[in-house]
C-alpha cells in the first residue's frame, strides 16, 4: 500500500508531489497524460519567475523538475472508481482494457477538467471535422482559412490572439457585452490586425456537409440571426471538473467541483484536492501550483497524526 497516491500530472499534481518527495514520501502519480490542459495552454505570461512560455515548455519545465526527485508518472490510465476502505483507499483504473487497482493511505486528486460544449446542433456533428476545443492543438490545420472562436474568458482571447497569426480572418464570438479576463490579452486581441470581435452575439448553431461551413449565432440585443462562414470554429467557453471516479460521500458543489476548505481537505478524511477539480474560483496555473503544495503538506501532516 502506497503511503500517497497522486491523481493527475498537471501542475497541482506535479507541485504535491515534488513536495511529497521533499519530505521523504515518495507519492505514486497516475494520470491520463503530463500537463492536461496546462499542455493545451498558449502564451502564458503570468506564472511567476518564468516570464513568457507556452503551455508546451511549462509542462516540460514541470516533468523535468519531478525527475530531479525520480518522480515518474505512470500514464495513459484512467480512473473509474475510488473506494473508501477501513485503513485506506482502493483507486480502479483502466490502461487501455487491461483493469488496475491502486492502493494506499491517502489521496490526493489533482485531474482537473475537461472543455465544456456548447449543447447547439451541429456540434456533436462536426466534433472532429472543423470543431476543436483546443487552438493549440489544431489552429495550424486552418492556416490561411476562416475561423471563429466562441467564448468570453482568457482561454478565447489567446485562442483570437494565436489565430491571428495563422487564419486568414479570425472572428471571435461572445455573448458578453465585451470580453473579460486579463487586461493585456484583451488589448491584444482587439488589436489584433486579422480578428473581429463580436460581442452579444450567442451561438445557435454550427453548419455544414462533410465539414464544418458557417455558424448561425443571435444578437441578444436586436435578436436578429445571423450567419458566418467558416471552416473552423473552436469553442472556448470553460472547463467540467474531472470528478465522476469520486465516491458519493464526498461533497461537491452545484457544478460538480470537489469542496475543499482552505487546506485543501475534502469531505472525506485522508483525501485532498488541488486545482481546477475543485470549488476556488480562480482557475489559474500558479494557483493551482499552489494548491498542490497546500494539499501535500495537509497530506503528510494527516499522515503524521494517523
Amino acid at each position: 500500500m502506497d503511503q500517497v497516491l497522486i491523481i493527475g500530472s498537471s501542475a497541482a499534481g506535479i507541485s504535491a508531489a515534488i513536495y511529497c518527495a521533499r519530505r521523504g514520501i515518495m507519492p505514486r502519480v497516475i494520470s491520463y497524460d503530463a500537463g492536461g490542459e496546462m499542455l493545451l495552454s498558449g502564451e502564458i505570461g503570468n506564472y511567476p519567475g518564468v516570464g513568457m512560455t507556452d503551455g508546451w515548455k511549462l509542462t516540460e519545465g514541470f516533468v523535468n523538475h519531478a525527475r530531479l526527485y525520480d518522480i515518474h508518472p505512470e500514464l495513459g490510465l484512467t480512473v473509474t472508481g475510488l473506494v473508501v476502505g477501513e485503513k485506506g483507499f482502493s483507486v480502479q483504473a483502466k490502461a487501455g482494457d487491461e483493469d488496475r487497482i491502486y492502493e494506499s493511505r491517502t489521496i490526493i486528486i489533482a485531474t482537473g477538467g475537461h472543455p465544456k460544449e456548447l449543447g447547439i446542433p451541429g456540434e456533436k456533428e462536426f466534433r472532429g471535422k472543423g470543431i476543436s476545443y483546443c487552438t493549440v492543438c489544431d489552429g495550424p490545420v486552418f492556416k490561411g482559412k476562416t475561423t471563429v472562436t466562441i467564448g468570453g474568458g482568457d482561454s478565447a482571447n489567446e485562442s483570437g490572439i494565436m489565430l491571428n497569426d495563422i487564419a486568414e480572418h479570425a472572428y471571435v464570438l461572445t455573448k458578453n457585452p465585451d470580453m473579460k479576463g486579463d487586461a493585456s490579452l484583451i488589448a491584444r486581441l482587439k488589436n489584433s490586425s486579422r480578428v473581429t470581435l463580436i460581442p452579444n452575439a450567442m451561438s445557435k448553431r454550427i453548419m455544414g456537409d462533410a465539414f464544418v461551413s458557417g455558424i448561425e449565432y443571435e444578437d441578444t440585443i436586436t435578436h436578429e440571426t445571423k450567419q458566418l462562414k467558416t471552416n473552423g470554429v473552436f469553442i472556448h467557453i470553460g472547463l467540467i471538473p474531472n470528478t465522476g471516479f469520486v465516491p458519493s460521500t464526498m461533497e461537491r458543489n452545484e457544478r460538480g467541483e470537489i469542496v475543499v476548505d482552505k487546506i485543501m481537505c475534502t469531505s472525506v478524511p485522508g483525501i485532498f484536492a488541488a486545482g481546477d477539480v475543485t470549488d476556488t474560483p480562480y482557475k489559474q496555473i500558479g494557483i493551482a501550483a499552489g494548491q498542490g503544495i497546500s494539499a501535500a503538506l495537509s497530506c503528510l501532516d494527516y499522515l503524521n497524526k494517523h
